[in-house]
C-alpha cells in the first residue's frame, strides 16, 4: 500500500508543505478563528456526552467552503475528504490508520446549524479586519443588485395546482388506508389524464390554461374538503401540517385570481417545497423574472459584501445610503460611490452632496467648477461598476456554485449564499497575499 512519506514527518514541516499548497493558500486568507469565535458551538461539544464529533465549528465553516470551491455534492465532498489530506487539514482533522467518515449528512447538518446562528455582519466583520491590509482604495465603494436564483422548477398555475392536488390525493389515501376505508371515489385518474393532455401540448392559449385551473381548483377544494371531514370526524392527522397549510394558502391565492376580482395577490406561492421563494421581476430581456433570493451588495477593491438580503422585491435605489453607512463602518470612510443609474433619486443625490461623496450619477443642472474632473471621476467609477462589480457576479454564480442554490430551506440558503461570496472573496486575498510573498522573495 502506497504511503505517503509526509506523514512521517513533524507537524510543522507537514503545515508547512500545507501551506504551499492552493488550499493552503485559500486556508490562510480565511480567519476561522475570529469565524468560529462568532458561532457558539453545538451543545453535544460543550457537554463532551456523546460519540466525539469529527469536526469543531472552524471544521463545519471550512465543509462550507470546499463544497463552494469545488461545486461537488454533499456526498461527493465526504468522498473526496476521506481521501485527500489537505482538505482534511483545511477541515482541521486528520484521518489515519484507515479511519473513513461514513455520514454522507454531515455537510447538510453542519449547513442547517449554521444557519441557525449565522449572523452575516459579524462575520463579514471578522474578515474585514483580517482582509485590510491586502486591499487598497478602500475610500471607495461600489453597489448593485443581483438575484441568486432557488433551485425551483419554472412554476405555472396549472402546475403549482396539480402537484398540491398530488400531495392532498396522497395524503386521504394515506389516512383512509389507516383507518381501514374504502378508497373515495374521485376518479383522479380521469382528471390526471386530462392535466397532461394539457401539459403535453406545445403551445397552450390563454383561454385553456384558465379553464385547465379552474377545473384543477375545483378539483382541489372538493379534496380539502374531503380532507378536512375526515380529521373531523375520525380525528386523522394527515402528518404534513406545513406542506398542508401552503397548499391551503396555494388554493386561496388562486381561488382570488380566478374566481375573484384581483389581477394579482401579495407574497404569492411559487414553490410548495419553498414557499419562501418569491417572484423577482427584473426586466431583463432574456429573462424577466428570477426566482430567488434578492441581494444588494457592496463592492470594496474587488470585494463583495451583503448589505441586504430579502426573499421580497425591494427597489435598491432605498439601500445606497445604507451601504454607505455600512461601508464606513467596515472601512472607515468612502468618498467614492459607483452604482446603476436607478440608485440616483433625488434623496440619494442630496445624501451624497451633503458628505461630499463623488458618485457616477449622470449630473442634473449646471456643475459649476471642475467640471471637467468631475465628469472624468463619473467615468472611472461607472466603468469600474459595468465591469469589476457586474463581472463578479458571473464569477460567482459561475465558479462557486452559485447559479442555482439548491439548499432545501430558507436559512440554509442563505448560509449557501453567505460561504459562496466569501470563498470567492478569500480566492482573490489568497491570489493577492501570494504575490506580496513573491515580491517579498525576489527582493
Amino acid at each position: 500500500m502506497y504511503q505517503n512519506l509526509l506523514f512521517e514527518q513533524s507537524p510543522d514541516l507537514q503545515l508547512q508543505a500545507f501551506y504551499n499548497t492552493p488550499l493552503g493558500e485559500l486556508y490562510q486568507a480565511i480567519p476561522f478563528d475570529s469565524l468560529g469565535k462568532n458561532i457558539p458551538q453545538p451543545r453535544r461539544a460543550i457537554s463532551g456526552k456523546g460519540c466525539k464529533p469529527w469536526f469543531d465549528v472552524k471544521g463545519g465553516i471550512a465543509l462550507q467552503i470546499l463544497k463552494s470551491y469545488y461545486k461537488c455534492s454533499d456526498a461527493m465532498l465526504i468522498e473526496m475528504l476521506n481521501g485527500n489530506w489537505q482538505m482534511q487539514m483545511f477541515c482541521g482533522i486528520r484521518l489515519v490508520n484507515g479511519e473513513q467518515i461514513k455520514d454522507k449528512d454531515m455537510v447538510s447538518r453542519w449547513r442547517s446549524y449554521l444557519g441557525k446562528k449565522l449572523d452575516m455582519d459579524k462575520l463579514q466583520m471578522s474578515c474585514v479586519q483580517h482582509w485590510k491590509p491586502f486591499m487598497q482604495h478602500t475610500h471607495s465603494g461600489f453597489c448593485d443588485a443581483t438575484v441568486y436564483e432557488s433551485y425551483i422548477t419554472y412554476p405555472t398555475d396549472a402546475k403549482l395546482l396539480w402537484r398540491a392536488i398530488s400531495d392532498v390525493h396522497l395524503m386521504i389515501k394515506d389516512i383512509r388506508k389507516r383507518l381501514k376505508l374504502r378508497t373515495s371515489r374521485t376518479k383522479h385518474e380521469n382528471r390526471k389524464k386530462k392535466y397532461l393532455a394539457f401539459a403535453k401540448k406545445r403551445k397552450k392559449s390563454k383561454r385553456g390554461n384558465k379553464k385547465m385551473c379552474k377545473l384543477l381548483l375545483k378539483y382541489l377544494n372538493r379534496l380539502l374538503g374531503q380532507l378536512n371531514e375526515l380529521e373531523s370526524k375520525h380525528k386523522a392527522v394527515s402528518g404534513k401540517g406545513k406542506r398542508l397549510k401552503t397548499i391551503k394558502e396555494l388554493q386561496e391565492q388562486q381561488w382570488k385570481l380566478y374566481f375573484g376580482k384581483q389581477a394579482k395577490v401579495l407574497d404569492r406561492i411559487v414553490s410548495l417545497h419553498k414557499p419562501y421563494v418569491r417572484p423577482i421581476i427584473r426586466g431583463k430581456e432574456v429573462k424577466p423574472v428570477e426566482f430567488g433570493p434578492k441581494v444588494n451588495l457592496l463592492q470594496v477593491d474587488g470585494i463583495n459584501f451583503i448589505e441586504h438580503l430579502s426573499y421580497d422585491n425591494f427597489n435598491e435605489s432605498t439601500r445606497l445610503q445604507s451601504t454607505i453607512h455600512m461601508q464606513r463602518r467596515y472601512f472607515g470612510a468612502c468618498y467614492q460611490m459607483g452604482a446603476d443609474a436607478i440608485y440616483a433619486t433625488k434623496a440619494n443625490r442630496k445624501y451624497c452632496t451633503q458628505n461630499n461623496i463623488a458618485t457616477s450619477f449622470v449630473a442634473k443642472g449646471k456643475e459649476g467648477e471642475y467640471k471637467e474632473q468631475k465628469s472624468q471621476m463619473r467615468s472611472i467609477l461607472g466603468k469600474i461598476r459595468s465591469t469589476v462589480l457586474e463581472g463578479s457576479f458571473g464569477n460567482e454564480k459561475t465558479h462557486y456554485d452559485m447559479a442555482q442554490i439548491k439548499a432545501r430551506t430558507e436559512a440554509n440558503e442563505k448560509v449557501w449564499i453567505f460561504f459562496s461570496l466569501l470563498t470567492s472573496n478569500a480566492s482573490q486575498i489568497a491570489k493577492r497575499m501570494q504575490m506580496i510573498q513573491n515580491q517579498s522573495q525576489a527582493a
